[in-house]
Parts: C-alpha cells; structure tokens; sequence
C-alpha cells in the first residue's frame, strides 16, 4: 500500500513539475513573430541610417534600464559604449555620406534567449565626408537585438570588415 501511494505522489509531484516547466518554456520562447519583429527593426535602422533621420536612428536602440545603458558600437576605429555616445558619433558622421545597404536576403536572427537575439547581415556601407571622397566597402554586421517594455531593440553593434 505504501508502493502505490509513494508511486501516485511521486506521479503526480512528477506531473506537476513537467507542467509547470513546459508552462514556463511556452511563455519564454523566442517566436516565428519574434523573428519578424527583430528582423523588423533591424529594417528600420537601416532605412533611417541610409536617409540619416537621426530621430528614426536613435528610436530603434534600447532606452537605459535598471542594468544600466546597454547600447554599444564597436569598430576597428572606435568604441561608443551608451546610446548617447552612439547617437552623438552618428550625428556627426550623417553630416557626410553615409548608406546602410544590408543584404536582407542574407539577414540572419538567431534567438539566445526568448528576450535576446543576435543577427548577421552582409552589407555595403558608403561612407565620406563628400560625395567625391565616399567609399563603399562590406561588412559582415553582428548586432544584438533585445526585447524591451517598448519592443525589440537594438542593444549593440559590430561592423566587421568582410575584405
């Protein structure tokens, strides 16, 4: 008798916590959704780069949050560690030429996390401080892409040089 009894609890200890973690996964999964909206505001940043709307630009990165600012850019020639920094860096470089070409056909999301995501994207940038001294080269750009009270967000940026 207490084989069967010991052999229910344990059964239904055993239920429980199954539900309760397969309950827990669904509500944290990165979704099909998900994917389009990470995808989508990595659209965005590029349309407002290439046309330099410096307020479509900043609206696409992550606002501060109790952990601090999480935005950064890093390149070979420079680091810029909050959105400010960001901002500012890009306020001065859409002063020249500056085009954001991804190849999205080629834009790869992969979850971390329900709320984290990194993407690789092939792309043309165009930069100079005139049109008779721009140059386009390739990078392969990594970014990190997290979910915030307002949305995805992108919360960092790494240009590699694809050349």
């Amino acid at each position: 008798m207490k084989t069967t009894l010991r052999a229910v609890l344990l059964a239904g200890l055993t239920s429980a916590a199954l539900s309760s973690a397969t309950a827990g996964a669904a509500a944290g999964t990165f979704s099909e959704t998900d994917r389009q909206q990470v995808r989508a505001v990595f659209e965005r940043q590029a349309e407002a780069a290439t046309a330099h709307d410096l307020d479509a630009f900043s609206a696409v990165f992550a606002a501060p949050g109790e952990f601090g600012d999480p935005v950064t850019f890093v390149a070979r020639p420079y680091q810029f560690w909050n959105k400010p920094a960001v901002i500012e860096h890009f306020r001065e470089t859409f002063k020249g030429v500056w085009k954001f070409e991804p190849d999205l056909a080629q834009l790869r999301v992969i979850p971390l996390t329900a709320d984290v995501a990194q993407l690789y994207a092939p792309t043309r940038i165009t930069l100079g401080q005139s049109p008779a001294d721009a140059r386009t080269a390739t990078y392969l750009v990594y970014e990190v892409a997290v979910r915030t009270p307002a949305g995805w967000r992108i919360g960092a940026i790494v240009p590699i040089a694809a050349q």
